[in-house]
């Protein structure tokens, strides 16, 4: 039973892989829509990324959670582009929400990505240096780890996810520790964002800021997982 098994889930893999790039190659929406929103994001283009969501009208909240979910699996696309460009459009409290359900969306696409297809595939993204620093910062911390990476928002989001995928941490303990680290960020960055023509300057400024929040958090990490280490023996 354990080889029609085995067979079955590779070629359930191979399947949804195809799947996935015969829609991108496909059918030209799909692929017009990622090199026309992920241009506008490299070249951190904030108007040409407003015009370009807005364009799809009562679809344009869709449009920006699907942005920030695709965002997730290209190197080299920064995610903070469309974090303030949602709050732009949408104001701080719409914006933070699509973010943030974009970003949950990518990071567990990742994960999962990770955990399917194994170390072969992902080291075709992530750099194997990489990887190897993130596996032994895992391994050190779990899911404090996890959450500390996405309190600071100058580890790329997609290196962890990738790598915790990796790991032993299960899904639902990476969804958590997801969704509660990458709240300051995008609370902060869309809070910015509103005011975009007069406080572009200060991203580097909230960068600073959650960075050392991180560190605080690293700094003690070792009473914060002795206290839940404590909180799950009661």
């Amino acid at each position: 039973m354990t080889r029609p098994k085995t067979n079955y889930i590779v070629f359930a893999k191979i399947g949804v892989l195809g799947l996935a790039l015969a829609t991108y190659f496909y059918f030209p929406g799909v692929q017009d829509f990622a090199i026309k929103g992920f241009s506008f994001i490299k070249s951190r283009n904030f108007e040409g990324l407003r015009q370009f969501i807005l364009s799809y009208g009562i679809w344009a909240p869709v449009t920006s959670i699907a942005l920030m979910t695709l965002q997730s699996a290209v190197p080299l696309v920064p995610g903070v582009i469309i974090t303030i460009t949602n709050a732009w459009i949408f104001g701080w409290q719409y914006g933070a929400v699509y973010s943030w359900t974009g970003a949950l969306l990518g990071a567990t696409l990742d994960f999962i990505v990770a955990r399917w297809y194994g170390r072969p595939v992902i080291e075709r993204f992530v750099n194997t240096k990489y990887l190897t620093l993130t596996d032994a910062f895992f391994k050190l911390h779990g899911i404090l780890a996890v959450f500390i990476t996405r309190l600071t928002p100058i580890i790329p989001f997609k290196v962890i996810s990738y790598g915790a995928g990796l790991t032993k941490l299960t899904l639902w303990q990476f969804i958590v520790a997801t969704a509660i680290g990458q709240t300051p960020a995008i609370v902060l960055y869309s809070i910015l964002g509103q005011n975009l023509s007069h406080n572009a300057k200060s991203v580097a400024g909230i960068t600073s800021l959650l960075l050392i929040a991180g560190l605080i958090v690293y700094y003690y990490r070792d009473t914060i997982e002795l206290y839940l280490g404590s909180e799950k023996n009661k």
